[in-house]
């Protein structure tokens, strides 16, 4: 027997991940057929496997961003394994995977965001926003967020609003306007490619010197220390703690079986697989993925990876709504306005709460 997994890997990752498959075929006695895809070809995938009522694909990985939308083209999951699930990764993880009582999916590797500061001309880096802002005002241009128009500002913002008290179906509650007021006056101060950044380019940027503190994700500790960078020069912190607390988005790809999987038994024993500690273990020390990483002891592992893991207690899951890219579109329209514009918060984010309310407005709608 065989089953086909679609996944999104960069071809780097794959070549590791397909070693770590060879363990479960000589176990299970079953091929894994790997597919690489980006996320977004995988949920078109998905949807399409499930409305022709046939396809190939057993198991599928889909962004944490849609769950939601994914939701309807995968089976439920049996209830013995969220046991599993809980034991392996912390509780906003396995969460978000659960609709009412079922589960739908579990994740497969998850990661969150961290401050990554040049320790050389940041000797102490900010821990609160008033010494963000304080940091920000000192050293104009050397603060950056990824600010191109795409999931990224999201990603940066949410966790201020979150800090705030805030809330991103609540865009005009007074403790989303406190964040967002707080993110303009740091606009003008922000690196000025600030408006085009993404996930590479910025860090990139802070490897050449050209920015000192932004916000991203785990690879970047990894991308940094191949370059020599890190621990020497780059370092990771935790997200400076806002006034109502601290936390950072959680990210990273989830599996769910689809409807319509050929074999979805010998998918879930896939999935039993995966979910494993010594899996787990294997993909972080591999990968460089977050799972498990606090339980890592390499010394220099854990000086690259102190941010991500203070921040470990503190990750939060983006709302899981139906249509989750429409919500993300009005955000990154509202953030760019704010952040590189000048318009203020309320005007701004009113996009986003018309959209919110329509939402509300739906689901309030009597079935006929």
């Amino acid at each position: 027997m065989s089953i086909t997994v679609a996944m999104a890997l960069f071809p780097s990752e794959a070549i590791i991940y397909r070693n770590i498959l060879k363990e479960f075929e000589s176990i299970s006695g079953t091929r894994v057929n790997l597919v690489t895809e980006t996320y977004g070809d995988i949920l078109h995938l998905l949807f399409a496997q499930s409305r022709a009522g046939r396809g190939p694909f057993d198991l599928v990985e889909i962004d944490i961003a849609v769950l939601g939308q994914a939701r309807e083209g995968v089976q439920t999951l049996p209830q013995s394994m969220l046991a599993t699930v809980r034991a392996v990764f912390p509780e906003p993880a396995w969460k978000v995977g659960i609709v009412g009582n079922q589960l739908y999916f579990v994740p497969h590797r998850i990661m969150w965001q961290a401050m990554i500061y040049n320790r050389l001309r940041v000797p102490r880096p900010p821990t609160n926003w008033d010494e963000l802002a304080q940091f920000a005002r000192a050293h104009p241009n050397k603060l950056a967020l990824k600010g191109g128009l795409y999931e990224g500002i999201v990603c940066d913002a949410m966790p201020f609003v979150w800090e705030a008290g805030g809330d991103e179906l609540e865009p005009t509650s007074t403790d989303t306007l406190t964040a967002l007021d707080f993110l303009a006056g740091l606009g003008p101060l922000l690196n000025v490619r600030s408006a085009v950044f993404r996930e590479m380019s910025v860090l990139e940027a802070q490897a050449r010197g050209e920015v000192w503190i932004h916000f991203n994700w785990p690879f970047a500790m990894r991308y940094l220390y191949e370059k020599g960078l890190a621990p020497a020069v780059e370092l990771s912190a935790p997200v400076p703690i806002g006034p109502k607390g601290r936390a950072t988005i959680l990210g990273g790809g989830y599996l769910g079986i689809p409807r319509f999987a050929p074999h979805p038994h010998a998918a879930e024993l896939f999935l039993r697989f995966l979910l494993t500690r010594e899996v787990q273990q294997r993909l972080a020390r591999e990968l460089g993925w977050l799972n498990v990483l606090p339980e890592q002891s390499d010394t220099e592992a854990r000086m690259l990876y102190d941010g991500f893991i203070a921040m470990r207690p503190y990750i939060r899951a983006r709302a899981t709504v139906p249509n989750y890219t429409g919500l993300s579109n009005r955000w990154q329209r509202a953030l760019e306005a704010l952040l590189f514009r000048n318009v203020p918060a309320a005007i701004a984010v009113q996009p986003v709460a018309d959209w919110v309310g329509a939402l509300r407005y739906e689901k309030s709608r009597p079935v006929s």
